[in-house]
């Protein structure tokens, strides 16, 4: 019982933080319901599960939400949707890169490949442009060598790992 209660805790404190990002998206003609931010929420459990992930603290959906608030390519009709997509888009390309990309920098190339590479196609997006990013990830192709020298303090002497 004090598990479904602390759950049910975290779920409205993150469907608040949702709805909070509505005075930035609000610009852009975007808001979403409290209905869809508890859905956005409710599939953001399903895929963590999914992808056998975990977040502790603050969900990365208020930071995607006004990553791409301002994408030409949303509008209202499809928003919630979207955001959805987004979503589990995100966390398919964490586990694809290893953790070796920080979210801030997953949330720029997504956008970035999102607006100039897909033209707002969420399949190419996730099929070919982030893929081909994933794949120079896993390859070692500069992310593995600054992720040795940010995140493991090893400057540029890194080679006697």
């Amino acid at each position: 019982m004090q598990n479904n209660y602390l759950q049910k805790l975290s779920e409205d404190y993150q469907v608040n933080r949702i709805l909070e990002t509505n005075e930035t998206s609000k610009e852009n003609g975007l808001t979403l319901t409290k209905e869809e931010a508890t859905a956005l929420v409710a599939a953001r459990g399903d895929i963590l599960k999914a992808e056998r992930r975990v977040e502790f603290g603050d969900s990365i959906s208020p930071k995607l939400i006004r990553a791409f608030a301002d994408s030409s390519f949303i509008n209202q009709e499809d928003y919630a949707q979207t955001l959805a997509r987004l979503q589990e888009i995100f966390f398919l390309y964490k586990n694809e890169s290893m953790d070796m990309v920080s979210d801030e920098e997953l949330l720029t190339i997504m956008k970035n490949a999102y607006e100039n590479e897909s033209g707002g196609d969420l399949e190419y997006l996730e099929g070919t442009a982030l893929e081909d990013f994933a794949r120079k990830v896993r390859a070692g192709e500069n992310w593995a060598d600054r992720y040795k020298r940010e995140k493991l303090n090893l400057g540029d002497d890194f080679d006697e790992l």
